[in-house]
């Protein structure tokens, strides 16, 4: 588990060129930060303890395929992150295609990984920074980044998800028809964020 953590950090502290969650078109939406090494994890906060941080978001991306097709779509993301009583976290990624397809993954403190469906994330690594939870998935090449900030009372956030690229190569993924196709743009919008006091993983 040490080994996965450290790998997805060294993937995160590479990726120099993030892009804003509001537009990213090419280099002119892009920010460069100067990211160093991962930031240690903080405890979770005891106002979350026994709460599910419930984060959602839509996408739509411009992507080039191994084969040549370009491909345009729009995909919805739900991400569920349980805080138990005794401050571990549980994540579940669920993400829906415009044409159908799906795919999640759950994944718990010890590394156990469920995944179903193809081009389900893999490399999830949450923690809490200050009043901040910050999800990293690392793709093939590139990083997602997926931040929560929330309140003083720890009772709403807001969601930020950012795109950081990897040395300056593609961001590359495999789709949920199972081709690898490099990222042109992605647009987020729909930002939600919203604390529930229950344990929506079940379990």
């Amino acid at each position: 588990m040490k080994r996965k953590i450290a790998a997805i950090a060294a993937v995160i502290a590479d990726c120099r060129h993030w892009f804003s969650s509001a537009s990213l078109y090419g280099s002119i939406a892009s920010v460069s930060l100067a990211v160093g090494t991962a930031p240690s994890a903080a405890q979770a906060p005891s106002q979350l303890l026994g709460t599910t941080v419930v984060l959602g978001w839509n996408e739509y991306r411009v992507q080039r395929c191994d084969d040549g097709e370009v491909k345009r779509g729009h995909t919805s993301s739900q991400l569920l992150v349980y805080v138990s009583q005794q401050g571990r976290l549980f994540t579940r990624l669920s993400r829906r295609g415009a044409r159908g397809g799906s795919n999640s993954n759950d994944l718990d403190p010890e590394g156990g990984n469920q995944r179903s469906g193809v081009g389900a994330a893999s490399n999830l690594n949450a923690s809490f920074e200050g009043n901040s939870l910050v999800v990293q998935n690392a793709m093939r090449s590139g990083a997602r980044r997926i931040q929560a900030t929330f309140d003083a009372g720890f009772s709403g956030c807001s969601l930020q998800v950012r795109f950081g690229k990897e040395g300056g190569a593609d961001i590359r993924h495999r789709t949920m028809d199972g081709k690898m196709c490099n990222i042109i743009s992605t647009d987020v919008s729909g930002n939600a964020c919203s604390v529930r006091k229950a344990n929506l993983l079940g379990g």
